[in-house]
Formats: structure tokens, sequence, C-alpha cells
């Protein structure tokens, strides 16, 4: 122990070596002086510099004082010699020639050892001035023995200061152990972020392919669109060229017999009286004959054009599709997110130390519950679809290989894994679950900020998710003596009589009251039978058929109603909720 002890005195506790040109820092603790720059060169804390052997912080960069601590031996007399450790019982201080006694009897075991102090001062007790030696659980502040028995801490709760310092370290470990789970939630979450970050980029990268691919495509059918054109006006060209160039073959034979004509009647005229007698009669008949021609009908000489107008029309109205299509591309890989993920876990939920007592950890964990945790999610993910989206809605649909991969793909279900409900079009009669899959109706009017898409009039809300081409299905489960399922316009008013799902012309939907189930469309509507509560209803959307029909889902599949129509928009499952009922979207197909 003695040994033990001295090694430590001088010994330097970065290169565990005898001192070589030791500085002692502002907390009395010294290192050799290269050892202590190379810890501030290696590793600076971004609050200052620290001490490596108790941690406290210097800001800005102390000054080293050359030499180990000033603390002298109180023992030494004649030569005072540096002081080793500074017994607080004693409160003296002891080089390593006069510590032994301190190391090697076993009546100081129980005297407590630090490092040379220079000020007692602080470890006293300001109103005994006897060292602080126990601690009080009442105020957690350090006590003399004095305190609990005269002072102000009289009839409080003492312990040793050996055993809150064991606690101390035990609620420490849990502590660190939380901050390290929490470390790993984190860690977790980042790794997650950069999934999601090339996930992002993968997504960007193919949006800008499929865009390039498209938009050359779109070229290429300008060019071929610019031939069919020009090829036509070629054919209206020649079309006309060739009634000019008829009429004037027609007008050049006609003058070419007149100048015969006039050219015999001029020699007939100069001949001897007997031949022009004799010939004039023939003649003279010739030039009746061909004054009495019907003059020729000179022939409209226009283009028509109409042809070229229908090919242009039809190509443009082809083209709004196919725009239409990457618009709505680039809608859903802007509005998407392509994972779902959980946010860091809240470290108010960690396990923690069974202490009930009070702690200056407290801070430290409020301040860790209240931070904001990272969350990324996302409501679906339409990466599957995109591709189908566009090459369906492609105007050049007069290619059979595209007709044929069209149709295919028409009637491919699958496109949005689920579906969410909009938080901006609900009214305020009406609360949404976390996963925006459920909506019921309150009584009681729900603090939502006002915003130009949200429902005022009824209790309706849209779907966060539109069509506008393809077959799609969803599953909803109704509760409730008063609900409404259909699909509507983007556009449907959001407030008067207009902004009813059964009243409305942007609306086709299921209407059920009490024990009456109807199909409504603008103001008119059909009473359906039902043998059974429709505990859960069948959307089916062929938007390019333009139906939307309605099934009642039991252990067998019933048709209930289907609205025929040709829709000119994108269209939102849209919903109704009165009288405390509720609905929740299950399955999308």
């Amino acid at each position: 122990m003695e040994a033990r002890a001295l090694e430590e005195v001088s010994n330097c506790a970065v290169c565990l070596q005898v001192y070589k040109d030791p500085v002692t820092l502002p907390c009395q603790h010294s290192f050799c002086l290269k050892c202590i720059e190379d810890v501030w060169t290696q590793a600076v804390d971004q609050d200052g510099f620290s001490c490596p052997q108790c941690h406290k912080k210097f800001n800005p960069k102390p000054n080293l004082e050359r030499g180990i601590p000033t603390v002298t031996c109180d023992y030494c007399i004649e030569s005072p010699s540096p002081a080793a450790k500074t017994c607080l019982k004693c409160e003296t201080s002891f080089c390593a020639l006069h510590l032994k006694p301190h190391l090697t009897k076993e009546i100081f075991n129980d005297h407590v050892l630090v490092d040379p102090v220079t000020d007692l001062n602080h470890r006293k007790c300001p109103d005994h001035q006897k060292i602080l030696e126990f601690f009080c659980t009442d105020d957690e502040v350090c006590v003399c023995s004095s305190c609990g028995v005269i002072g102000r801490h009289k009839s409080h709760t003492m312990v040793g200061l050996d055993e809150r310092e064991a606690e101390m370290k035990e609620e420490l470990k849990s502590e660190v152990e939380n901050l390290w789970r929490l470390q790993q939630n984190y860690s977790i979450k980042q790794q997650d972020l950069e999934k999601s970050e090339a996930e992002i980029k993968t997504l960007v990268n193919e949006l800008k392919g499929s865009l390039s691919k498209k938009f050359s495509e779109s070229s290429k059918q300008l060019e071929e669109d610019e031939k069919d054109v020009l090829k036509l006006i070629d054919q209206e060209e020649r079309r006309v060229l060739s009634q000019i160039w008829n009429y004037s073959d027609a007008l050049n034979k006609v003058m070419e017999h007149i100048t015969l004509i006039e050219n015999e009647a001029r020699d007939l005229m100069q001949g001897d009286s007997l031949y022009s007698i004799q010939n004039s009669k023939e003649l003279l008949s010739r030039v009746i004959e061909i004054q009495e021609v019907t003059y020729l009908i000179t022939p409209e000489l226009t283009l028509n054009l109409s042809n070229v107008s229908q090919l242009l029309k039809e190509r443009t109205e082809k083209s709004k599709k196919y725009y239409l299509a990457v618009e709505e591309l680039i809608r859903m890989h802007e509005c998407m997110k392509s994972t779902s993920r959980n946010g860091p876990a809240d470290p108010s939920r960690l396990p923690r130390a069974q202490n009930n007592q009070a702690s200056p950890l407290l801070t430290q964990r409020a301040v860790i519950k209240n931070c904001r945790l990272i969350e990324t999610r996302s409501k679906f993910s339409t990466r599957p679809m995109l591709a189908r989206k566009v090459v369906a809605a492609s105007p050049w649909v007069g290619n059979p290989k595209a007709y044929v991969l069209k149709r295919s793909l028409r009637e491919s279900k699958a496109q949005f894994p689920w579906l969410t409900l909009d938080p901006k079009t609900a009214n305020g009669h009406l609360i949404l679950s976390d996963d925006l899959r459920s909506v019921m109706h309150r009584y009681r009017e729900q603090p939502y900020p006002r915003n130009p898409m949200r429902f005022e009039t009824r209790s309706q809300v849209l779907c966060a998710q539109n069509f506008f081409w393809g077959c799609h299905s969803w599953d909803v489960e109704t509760s409730g003596n008063w609900w409404e399922i259909g699909i509507a316009y983007g556009s449907i008013p959001k407030r008067g009589c207009d902004s009813d799902l059964r009243k409305t012309t942007k609306a086709w939907c299921l209407h059920f009251c009490i024990s009456t189930l109807s199909a409504y469309h603008n103001k008119k509507f059909v009473h359906l039978p039902l043998k059974h509560s429709a505990s859960r209803v069948r959307v089916q959307l062929d938007y390019d058929a333009g139906t939307v029909s309605f099934f009642q889902v039991t252990d067998t599949l019933t048709h209930l109603h289907t609205f025929e129509t040709t829709f000119t928009g994108h269209v939102y499952p849209a919903f109704c909720c009165e009288d405390k009922s509720e609905l929740r979207l299950l399955n999308s197909f």
C-alpha cells in the first residue's frame, strides 16, 4: 500500500511514469508537459480544455505552472518538501516520507487521504468549521457531524459520504446505461436516415430516368406527328394542284382550238371568192359550235385542312393524358416517402433505477425527456405503380403492343398498399386516428385550423390519395347509424348544399341512415335492399370504364349498386359520418 501511494504521488497520471518537466493545472493536478499537450492536441473538448484526471473544464486554455503543486508537507520544518497527500481528518498535508504512518498503521485506516489541498475551507461546514463527513438526504447537501445534532439539519436523515457516493455511482451508472441505449437508438435512426437518403436518391434517379425516357419518346412522337401533318398537307397540296393542272390543260386545249379556227378563217378570207363561199359554211358552223360550248367552271382552289386539324386535335387530346400522367408522377414522387420508420425511443420510457430520492441528475433527465425526437414516416408507397401510370396514359395507344400492355396493367389491381385520410379536408366534428385510417363523428367541434380544403357544412373527409386512371378497390368497416361512402372530385365545394356528397354532380356515394341504404348522385337516389347490417362495404372503381360499384362484404360479396359516368378529373375516396358513427379503411386492392 505504501509503495503504491508513493508511486501515485511521483508518477504522471497520463504516461504513468515519473514526471518529466512537470506542470500543474489550476485544479492542482500535475502532468508531464508533453503528456498534457498531447492530450489536448488529440481531443479538445468543444467547451474548452479539461483535466484528464478530474475532468474539470477550462476555457480558454489555462496557464501551465511549472513544477508540481506548491502544497508543502506540514511536518517538514527546516526543508519543506512537496506534499503527496492531505489527510482530511488530521487536516494536515504530508510528504511521501511523513505519509508512511498513515499508509502502514491500522490506527489511521479511517483517515481519508486526498490529493494535496491548499485550502480545506471548501471541505468544511460553514456553520461549524468541521470537515464535511455526512450527506443530508432531506436537503441533499454535505454536512458535518454537528449539523445533524445542533445545526439546521437536526432530525434530518444522514448517510455517510461513502454510502451516498455508492448510490450516486449506481444512479450515474444507470443513467449512463440509459444514455447508451438512447445513443444506440439514435444510431439506428441515423442508419435509417442514411438508408432513406439512399432511397430518396434512388427514387430521384428513377424519376429523372423515367421522365427523360418519356420526354425522349415525346420528342420522337412530335417528330412523327410533324411528318404525319406535313404528309397530309402535301397530299392536300397535290390534290389542289392536280385540279389546277387539269383545268389549265382544258383551257389550253380550248385556246388551241380557237387559234386554229382563227387561222383557218384568216386563210379563208384571203382566198378567192369561190373557195371562200364553198368553205365558209362549214367554218361558220365550227365557230358557232365553239361559241356555244359551256364555259369551263373554275374549281374552288382552296386547301381543305380539316383532316389536318382533326389529326392535331386527336394528338393533342392524347398528349394531355400523357402530360397529366407525367404531372401525377412528379406529384406522387414529391409527396411520398419510401419507407415508414419509428422515431428514437422516448428516454422517459427507458428502464431506470428504482430510486425515489431526488437526484442531481433530475435536471439532465428532464432535458433528455423533453428533447425533440426525430421521426421519418410515410403514409404510403407508390413506387410499384409509377411506371404503369405513365405507360397507361401514353398518347400512342395506336401501337398494338402498347394497347396490350395498357390493358394488362389496367387489369392489375395493385396500386396503393393502403389509403389514408387527409386531415386538411376533415370537418371540425370529425376525429381522425393517428394512423389516418379511421374517422369518427363527435358533436363537439374540434379546434382545427381553417383552410380552403376543409369541409365546413357537412361532416365529410377525403382521402389523401386520388385516382385518374385504372381499376382500384378498397374496403370500409362501418359502425353507427349514419354514414356515407363514395368518391368525389377534388373540386367538390367545401361549404353549402353543393358540398353534400348526395346532392352534388361531383360525387357518387352510398348513404346509410338507421336501417335504410340508398345510392345517391346529384340529388337523385335509389333505395337498395339490405339483408344484413352493412358492417363492411367494398368500393370498386374502374376509372377508364367510368364505373364505381358498391358491394356488401359478408361471407360472400353482394352487389349493391353501380354508377356509370365519364370521369373528367382526379377522384378521391370520400366519407361522411354523423350521429357518432365511425368508419375505418381496411384493405385496398
